[in-house]
């Protein structure tokens, strides 16, 4: 299996396109952070001091995640963007440079002499500030073949320890960007010894298909965006992945499980449409409803797009509690998640909840001990988390010795008032399929400790009968 490597490129282009404030990119960089994307690529610093600021802000404020800087094309802009960046938990440096002839002549108005001469100063300037510098030949689908080459290897000659490939104009289909670089690798040996990234315009809507083929031939990285054509979708990128990464041998560090809520609220702060780039978004999406006039096929296709695979007998239960929801009022895709979890796929209880003790603080580790019933038997889990819930789901792994991919959580009121009680949902994915389980409770942690319980029992079940 090969871990990909992520770099969201989306406060570069916003930054780029004066689109968002201060504010905004921090809570979108905080955002990527959490979700543990390789790094968060920044546009190259202007004048102002205000993007020295904002800079300097972040590398306070990341912790988990790259921070990428473009040096531009001078010794005084590359030590500019250093003195910015030098704080950061993990700095990076970014030579920049179109190596297309359209693109060198009138964006950076130089022959292919001095843009050769300008990547090898620049790469040497880079690497003598920061250890980590990139290389990135923007436009290089454009690019003529020799002196593509020519750039690539001056700049692993000066230095630079990854290079980045850029099908800038999205001119190129998958099968054909995973023969430029398979050229590229035969061209220039080097290559062979560098981190290897690629990024493409998503214009045609390949961009993610590109990507694929790419790490296919070789490259351990690919840049995303949120949103615009610029790049493949993050959200799409990561879908494939979470579908068919054992299929095709890969696997991201990205928390994919928090992609759909993560991208949610980075849509609200935008402003833009970032909704449709997640891999789940079905179940978020509350803007679908159902009512009592739609029939069973028709809900059966709302499950399917939620990606449950029922039996005729357990969808007839669902359609029954739906009517029954639906005669009240309408139904949203969560609300019919919802009722899938609680009717469908009811088993006996393999694993039985008989006690848990959760410590929880600001100033303490979340732990969690869980004492669960297994044939008779009594048997223990303790764990840390990231929270209390999460401390919960591994002491639960602890006892089970069992693993499986959390497709999703989340947590609703089902009344009003300080003693609300809260309804769980728990979704597991196990050898491709989807196991969901729900919890009720006016105590969360309680909620959802039921709710994975019950997605693990169905899993149980299932795997006994096999």
């Amino acid at each position: 299996m090969k871990k990909i490597s992520i770099t969201d490129i989306t406060l570069r282009r916003a930054s780029e396109g004066g689109t968002l404030g201060f504010k905004e990119k921090l809570e979108i960089a905080k955002a990527l952070d959490k979700l543990n994307v390789s790094a968060i690529e920044l546009a190259t610093l202007s004048e102002s001091k205000a993007d020295s600021i904002f800079v300097k802000t972040l590398t306070s404020l990341i912790h988990n995640t790259a921070l990428a800087l473009p040096v531009g094309l001078s010794e005084e802009e590359a030590r500019r963007a250093w003195e910015a960046l030098r704080q950061a938990n993990r700095p990076r440096l970014i030579v920049d440079v179109p190596v297309s002839s359209v693109q060198m002549e009138y964006i950076a108005h130089k022959k292919p002499e001095q843009m050769l001469e300008t990547i090898r100063s620049q790469v040497a300037v880079a690497v003598s500030l920061c250890p980590d510098v990139e290389f990135c030949a923007e436009d290089a689908s454009r690019a003529e073949p020799e002196f593509l080459c020519q750039a690539i290897s001056a700049a692993i000659e000066a230095g630079a320890g990854s290079v980045c490939v850029c099908d800038t104009a999205g001119i190129l289909l998958p099968d054909e960007f995973g023969a430029f670089l398979r050229g590229l690798y035969e061209s220039v040996p080097a290559l062979g010894g560098v981190f290897v990234k690629v990024v493409c315009d998503d214009a045609l809507q390949l961009a993610a298909a590109s990507a694929v083929r790419a790490l296919g031939e070789g490259a351990c990285g690919v840049k995303t965006c949120l949103t615009g054509a610029s790049a493949p979708r993050l959200g799409a990128l990561c879908g494939i992945v979470q579908h068919k990464g054992d299929a095709i041998g890969l696997f991201t560090s990205v928390k994919i499980t928090e992609l759909n809520h993560t991208l949610q609220r980075i849509r609200r702060v935008m402003g833009a449409d970032t909704h449709e780039a997640g891999p789940n978004t079905a179940v978020d999406d509350d803007s679908v409803t159902y009512d009592a006039n739609d029939s069973i096929t028709s809900v059966s296709e709302g499950v399917r797009a939620l990606g449950y695979e029922l039996s005729e007998d357990d969808l007839a239960k669902v359609y029954e509690e739906f009517l029954r929801l639906a005669a009240k009022k309408p139904v949203s895709r969560r609300e019919l998640d919802a009722i899938v979890a609680a009717s469908a796929m009811q088993v006996p209880a393999a694993y039985i909840l008989e006690s848990y003790v959760i410590n929880s603080g600001n100033i303490i580790t979340n732990t969690a001990c869980i004492r669960l019933s297994h044939d008779g038997l009594s048997h223990e889990g303790l764990s840390t988390g990231d929270g209390p819930i999460d401390a919960a789901f591994k002491a639960i792994e602890g006892v089970t010795g069992r693993h499986y991919e959390l497709e999703d959580f989340h947590i609703d009121a089902v009344t009003e008032g300080k003693e609300a009680i809260g309804r769980a949902i728990v979704r597991l994915r196990s050898e491709g399929r989807l196991y969901s389980g729900s919890g009720v409770s006016t105590d969360i942690v309680s909620a959802a400790i039921r709710a994975y319980l019950g997605a693990l029992n169905k899993i149980v079940y299932e795997e006994n009968e096999q």
